[in-house]
């Protein structure tokens, strides 16, 4: 607030004043009306109270404009928001706020909480503006605190002037009871309150969703707010439709309705499908949003892959056209970044932390566990090493974190090995076995307990922070008690003992399930996942990561067990997510709009033709685009005819650039090298396309195949010239790499990951014969995408403005390189190669990377594609359907959806 009459102590006790005298006229028809009233009176008690209020109203309204937090896509242009600020003292932003410092959360958390949710309900409909809808998708992280965000919009709405909550809270019903019970705990929902000129109407309950019939004459006063938590089952939503509908036009056309979609990208999107649940569910979403005169639809998720393919033009469907935000990364968040080698750039020194965390179960454990086929009458599941190992971690990590708290608190282990019923509960009972056998001989267990003890609590001791290491008799002595209280329990369509924590009950649970507990379900306390279902869905494995989340005082103690390949798998996926978070920044960037939104992630970069989740019955259609993107080599055959083949395709290359241009620009590189890396200019795309032909690119790198680079470019690149880079690194000392006369580069180092943590056979048969390749796992440095550009900027090549912007980009700034990229050179390529030493040798510490030990020295291939504006938006791939994990799935909603899960809620 700007200096006025009253200084700053004395405005915020006028400013309680106002809000508690504006909240007793809230019932009142004309709210113009009250506040004037209410300025008036608190004039009256301060003397330049209105002026302060309007600077302070100006002021909130500037600093609502100026919010960093999150990246935000809109339509509207910049106008000026018909919302400013937050109730401070008396509402229900201010006791949810209050809730809030309760729980203990960081006053930086309750900050991120309260800044994003000004944010995006700036850009919401105006409840006081007749005839505004806005539909918009928020953006989070999986299992990163989605719920209290919409859960603190959902209070500043009320407070705003909305008076309808609709929330969507999923497929299954034991998520939309938690979801329930949350609310309910959070807003006082189920309270009566006085005095506060606002009464909650619940129309749901932890043990009822919304009924059929349900008379809305309580709509009529304004003072009253309806809120439900509803599942995504077919009657239901008609029930909410129905609810909106009877509510008189006049009266329903005033009153602002706020649908939060919680897990949107799940069944609501329509696919297309024959699948009638799926759409039933999108045709039901759909109706309710129709029958909002007045409101906004904001669609919550973490993996939006289905959200941004709904297709723009159709009016009717619920493409967020008027904004997209992503949410900020918590603090004290273990997500992706944690778990799994997201980033891809050799600027990492190594990637022993993805390994601290994680360990693969092999192929021969995982089918104990995780059957094939349909016929389970032989499915005999046991308690494998690799079962055994977590369940005693779980015990043990679970004790080392009573010991450092003082206290019991919710506990848990997930075992998630099919989605199939059946698997579930034969697993239970192999597990609820194995425990009683331990508890039964505990004093003849130790040995094995420390023997895990000892192999994994200082497995990531890089993530203790300063928490104590326990020593071992003191933790035995708890590990006793912690084994005395485990329980079994199974959390699927079909269980009757279902995974329910309360404050009264503290659990110490080994969660056996199937989908409700991979998606949207919080499993408290979640310390070891064992984890080896596979699925052909990006968005259904990223949803299934339960482990991603909070973990105070336990952070290094988490670890997960996975199946064969889902490390390599859940990386990749996780680094797609990272890309498409990334687009949604460069375009707020940018300034575009949502529809431009969807061009792009439609053609976003990566294998997303395999991102239709089965559960929803179809493929979606996606596009793979791949202007303005890099791709890199990160198998690498090191045989001797392997390196002589790349050497020679490498040499002829250079040869074909030298003949284009003898020009030679040159850029000295870091480290004990005396070489710099070399820039080449004009080569054309079949310069490219013919040492694609010679040099030899793992199948897994479809698009630096040489028929599918001659395709797009064909497609796209018509006026491409492209840059030859020879990247330098710091070794060979004076010797180096020859690639022609005069033109001598120095060494990469790029160790393999050793053969504990990868082997060829996952990129299937489709290899050379007496092949022996490697996974160097990154190839490219951050700032490699703009080398050139770089080079260029040393020769004087470059503007003096051009130069400079290249010189300010932080070298892990993707989306700044990227947009720069765009702007200097949109019709160029490049290619980089890089010279990998034959002697590469990990660091001392390493346990993942092992010595290259190969014949001669590596050719590594790195290629950046030209700007690709006009990409068409009709190239795409049909999904493949997962068949056998689609009829389980349904299975396992034919449960869920059963009609026995409800009780009819009464008419308020």
């Amino acid at each position: 607030m700007t200096d006025s009459a009253l200084d700053q102590d004395t405005f915020r006790i006028a400013l309680g004043a106002y809000e508690g005298i504006k909240e007793a006229s809230s019932s009142k028809e004309n709210q113009d009306s009250a506040h004037r009233e209410a300025l008036s009176m608190v004039e009256k008690m301060f003397k330049g109270f209105i002026e302060a209020y309007e600077e302070y109203e100006e002021d909130s309204r500037n600093a609502t404009e100026r919010i960093k937090i999150g990246h935000l896509i809109r339509t509207d242009g910049g106008l000026a928001s018909w919302y400013s600020t937050p109730k401070q003292t008396i509402g229900e932003w201010p006791s949810y706020r209050n809730r809030l410092k309760e729980t203990g959360l960081p006053p930086e958390a309750i900050k991120a909480i309260d800044d994003s949710t000004n944010r995006i309900l700036t850009h919401c409909a105006n409840p006081k503006a007749t005839g505004d809808r806005r539909k918009g998708l928020v953006i989070g992280y999986v299992q990163s605190g989605k719920t209290a965000n919409y859960t603190g919009l959902i209070a500043k709405a009320v407070d705003a002037g909305y008076r309808i909550v609709v929330v969507l809270a999923g497929l299954y019903t034991n998520l939309r009871v938690q979801t329930q019970i949350r609310l309910q705990q959070d807003l006082g929902t189920a309270e009566v309150r006085e005095n506060r000129g606002l009464a909650w109407i619940p129309l749901t309950s932890g043990s009822a969703d919304i009924a059929g019939e349900v008379s809305p004459g309580f709509v009529s006063n304004p003072g009253n707010v309806a809120v439900m938590v509803v599942k995504k089952h077919e009657r239901r939503l008609a029930n909410v439709a129905k609810f909106l509908q009877d509510i008189p036009d006049e009266t329903l056309r005033s009153r602002g309705v706020l649908v939060i979609d919680d897990e949107s990208d799940q069944a609501t999107p329509n696919t297309q499908a024959a699948k009638d649940l799926v759409s039933t569910i999108n045709k039901r979403v759909k109706s309710i949003w129709e029958a909002v005169p007045t409101g906004s639809y904001v669609a919550y998720t973490a993996t939006p892959f289905a959200n941004v393919f709904i297709d723009p033009a159709d009016a009717g469907d619920l493409y967020p056209d008027d904004f997209a935000m992503v949410l900020p990364k918590p603090g004290g968040y273990m997500g992706s970044d944690d778990f799994f080698d997201v980033h891809q750039t050799a600027d990492e020194a190594d990637d022993e932390a993805i390994h601290q965390l994680a360990h693969e179960v092999d192929d021969a454990e995982a089918s104990v566990l995780a059957p094939k086929g349909r016929d389970l009458s032989s499915f005999a599941p046991t308690t494998t090493d690799s079962l055994e190992k977590a369940i005693r971690w779980f015990i043990l990590a679970t004790a080392v974190r009573e010991i450092r708290t003082g206290a019991r608190k919710h506990s848990s282990m997930l075992v998630h090995t099919s989605q199939r019923i059946h698997v579930h509960s034969r697993t239970k009972d192999v597990i609820a076995d194995f425990i009683k056998d331990v508890a039964l001989s505990v004093f003849e267990q130790e040995a094995r307990f420390r023997s895990v003890f000892e192999d994994e609590i200082d497995r990531a001791a890089t993530l203790r922070h300063g928490e104590i290491r326990p020593d071992w008799a003191t933790v035995w002595e708890k590990t006793q008690e912690v084994l005395a209280r485990v329980t079994v329990k199974i959390d699927n369509g079909a269980s009757d003992d279902r995974l329910v924590y309360s404050e009264s009950e503290i659990e110490t649970v080994i969660a056996v399930g199937g989908g409700t507990l991979s998606r949207g379900l919080t499993l408290e306390g979640l310390v070891v996942s064992y984890f080896l279902r596979s699925s052909n869905a990006y968005d259904t494995l990223l949803q299934m990561g339960r482990w991603f989340g909070f973990r105070p005082k336990y952070r290094d103690l988490v670890r997960v067990w996975m199946g064969p390949g889902l490390l390599d798998d859940y990386a990749h996926l996780a680094r797609v997510e990272n890309e498409l978070r990334d687009e949604v920044a460069l375009m707020a960037q940018e300034n575009k709009t949502p529809r431009d939104f969807a061009v792009k992630v439609r053609s976003h970069p990566g294998r997303l033709e395999i991102t239709s989740p089965g559960k929803m019955g179809s493929a979606v259609l996606v596009r793979a685009g791949l202007g303005g993107t890099r791709r890199q080599t990160i198998y690498l055959d090191r045989s001797s005819r392997g390196i002589s083949t790349a050497q020679e395709a490498a040499r002829s290359l250079v040869k074909d650039a030298l003949a284009k241009n003898s020009s030679k620009l040159l850029r000295q590189s870091k480290g004990k090298s005396s070489h710099s890396s070399v820039l080449l200019k004009g080569l054309a795309n079949s310069d490219i396309v013919d040492f694609l032909r010679s040099y030899w690119v793992s199948p897994a790198e479809r698009w630096l195949q040489p028929d599918a680079m001659e395709d797009w470019l064909l497609r796209h690149g018509h006026n491409t010239s492209w840059n030859l880079v020879l990247v330098s690194g710091p070794g060979g000392g004076t010797d180096g790499f020859s690639y022609a006369d005069d033109v001598t580069v120095g060494l990469s180092s790029r160790p393999p990951m050793a053969s504990k943590y990868w082997t060829p056979d996952r990129l299937g048969s489709d290899l050379p014969v007496g092949s022996d390749v490697v996974n160097i796992r990154a190839l490219m440095s951050g700032d490699d995408y703009i080398l050139d550009l770089k080079i260029l900027a040393d020769e004087g090549l470059l503007s003096d403005d051009q130069s400079a912007e290249i010189a300010q980009i932080p070298r892990d700034d993707f989306n700044l390189m990227k947009s720069a990229r765009s702007r200097i050179s949109p019709d160029e390529g490049v290619v980089l190669l890089y010279t990998i030493d034959r002697d590469s040798l990990p660091k001392k510490d390493s346990k993942t990377r092992t010595s290259m030990d190969a014949d001669g020295n590596l050719i590594g291939l790195g290629v950046v594609f030209p700007n690709a504006e006009a990409e068409d938006p009709g190239e795409y791939w049909a999904v493949p359907i997962e068949e056998p994990t689609t009829d389980e799935e349904l299975e396992e909603l034919s449960h869920q959806d059963s009609e026995d899960d409800y009780v009819a809620t009464e008419t308020p």
